[in-house]
């Protein structure tokens, strides 16, 4: 009987042991999903904050021998805006000056290029190394657009703004996050006269299907920030984010455009997986295309990765 009662209370204690095991297991992959999670805002945060340290110093910015922020009145519907150029260095090229297009990421400005990354900003980057190129970084409806109708529209008045006070020969899109996935869509639904001259898009952490980062990406902000830009979800309003995004448009791209995708192969929030689906849905059409891959995290990385996306997309090396 003893011996009944011990050989009980040892299966009871090993189950005890067994459920406290299970338990401390299912809290450890909870709190390590957490700790990443956190890890992973923080270092967002982190970089927001750079960028809000930066766009402090925006009389240093704008408004100097080289740089100019422009404000106009949108033909869409009335509302004010700004944009910035760094005007060319170097004298007029026969055939006319490059012009860059920049787009900003979701959350930031049209001074994101100058005051990011810190090392080395994107404009001053490209400024130094292209001196015959104008670069001009777009709002393009603030913070959370993603491309949106108005968007689109800004971002064209700008463009021809542009054309009118300089000669323009070629014209190349460029932009992060938000502003890669928008870069891609301009190529293919920018207006003719505009789209004539565009040789192609310089995209950083981009997405073609704005429908499927809705669902996949790991920010929750980003969800949020697409239903107010698209009035809905997904499922309510399909046709709005098939319109705005890349892919399904793809067909509307001219002949000859080249493509820089810049990867974060650690990225999270626009996974690399996005940035391949792209590269194979360009090569397919037979489009000159480059990957470039960043061992990082979302974020904008260093400058030097642009300026390769821009001199592949340019023709200068291949």
């Amino acid at each position: 009987m003893n011996k009944s009662r011990l050989i009980l209370t040892a299966l009871f204690v090993s189950m005890l042991l067994n459920l406290v095991g299970v338990f401390f297991f299912v809290w450890f992959l909870q709190t390590a999903a957490h700790l990443k999670h956190v890890k992973r805002e923080k270092n967002l945060i982190a970089q927001n904050a750079a960028l809000v340290r930066g766009q402090s110093k925006v009389n240093e910015i704008l408004n100097t021998d080289q740089v100019n922020k422009s404000t106009f009145v949108s033909h869409f519907d009335g509302q004010e805006d700004s944009f910035a150029v760094l005007a060319p260095r170097a004298p007029k090229p026969d055939q006319g000056f490059d012009l860059i297009i920049y787009l900003h990421g979701m959350g930031s400005t049209f001074l994101e290029p100058f005051v990011s990354p810190d090392a080395q900003p994107i404009a001053k980057r490209i400024g130094d190394t292209h001196p015959a190129i104008i670069f001009s970084s777009l709002n393009y409806r603030r913070a959370w657009s993603w491309g949106n109708d108005a968007a689109l529209a800004d971002i064209t008045q700008n463009i021809r703004e542009l054309m009118q006070r300089y000669p323009v020969n070629r014209i190349v899109i460029m932009g992060t996050s938000m502003g890669g996935c928008t870069a891609l869509t301009y190529t293919a639904l920018a207006p003719e006269d505009v789209k004539a001259k565009i040789v192609g898009a310089v995209s950083c952490e981009g997405a073609g299907d704005l429908a499927l980062l809705f669902k996949e990406t790991k920010n929750r902000s980003i969800p949020h920030a697409l239903t107010n830009a698209f009035g809905g979800t997904p499922e309510m309003v399909p046709d709005r984010y098939a319109k705005q995004s890349f892919l399904p448009n793809i067909d509307q791209l001219k002949g000859q455009t080249r493509f820089a995708l810049i990867s974060a192969t650690k990225d999270t929030i626009v996974p690399p997986s996005f940035q391949k689906e792209l590269y194979n849905a360009l090569e397919k059409r037979n489009l000159e295309t480059k990957m470039i891959e960043v061992d990082s995290g979302h974020g904008i990385p260093p400058a030097e990765f642009y300026t390769e996306g821009l001199d592949f997309v340019l023709g200068k090396q291949g």
